[in-house]
């Protein structure tokens, strides 16, 4: 990162956040008094078409889900394989709900060079990107700080057509770092701070409520009005 450790950003939203506890949870609360922000003016909305999404336009579908993984966490591995995955087949697929996802490395050191990979990845195709998050969350417990960028050189290399290479040696030198300093700043901004997955529910562009922890399908259909 270029001004501020990814440990000095969350350290602050920790300090301004009721969220104290770090890294993933089973579970969590949801923000029944939050404030309507639309979208556009939200933190997370900055350039938020930029940044990878499942459905229609994150701005003009009816229910938005904006989610802050961190690839290293077990609970966010949980909320996508369950929870994500019921959403999509169901709401994505009809064109009722967005979901947009941005890679937010607060929990295990692995997550952060995990997080710059996954940042190269979508600057070159945004299908390989879901796959290599898919990846991480699958494969969690053979990932560390010395193996990450290698696995994840392999893992390309061999399951898509992009530059394996090109990739990991755009992580080591954090070529995308600008990107994952704006998502920290975005979710220290919206309150986020260091547990994950942290979700917020907009429905027809304003914020409804947020979520800290891996949440149900029910939780989250009855926060989009689904």
């Amino acid at each position: 990162m270029t001004d501020r450790t990814r440990r000095d950003i969350v350290a602050a939203a920790g300090a301004t956040a009721s969220l104290t506890l770090a890294g993933c949870l089973g579970g969590g609360d949801s923000n029944a008094e939050a404030e309507a922000v639309a979208l556009a003016d939200h933190p997370l909305g900055e350039n938020l078409g930029d940044w990878p999404h499942l459905g229609p336009d994150p701005f003009e579908a009816p229910a938005t889900l904006v989610v802050l993984d961190d690839p290293s966490c077990g609970r966010c591995a949980a909320f996508h394989q369950g929870t994500i995955t019921e959403l999509q087949s169901e709401y994505v697929a009809s064109g009722d709900l967005a979901i947009a996802v941005r890679p937010y490395p607060v929990v295990y050191a692995w997550g952060e060079p995990a997080a710059h990979a996954l940042e190269a990845t979508q600057a070159r195709d945004d299908a390989a990107f879901w796959d290599l998050l898919d990846h991480y969350f699958t494969e969690q417990s053979s990932f560390g700080t010395d193996n990450v960028l290698t696995k994840t050189e392999t893992y390309l290399e061999n399951n898509t057509d992009l530059d394996a290479t090109a990739i990991a040696d755009d992580a080591r030198s954090e070529a995308f770092a600008d990107r994952i300093d704006a998502t920290l700043s975005a979710g220290e901004e919206a309150g986020a701070g260091d547990i994950t997955p942290a979700t917020f529910a907009f429905v027809d562009g304003t914020l409804k409520t947020s979520f800290n922890g891996s949440q149900s399908t029910t939780t989250v259909t009855t926060a989009l009005e689904l």
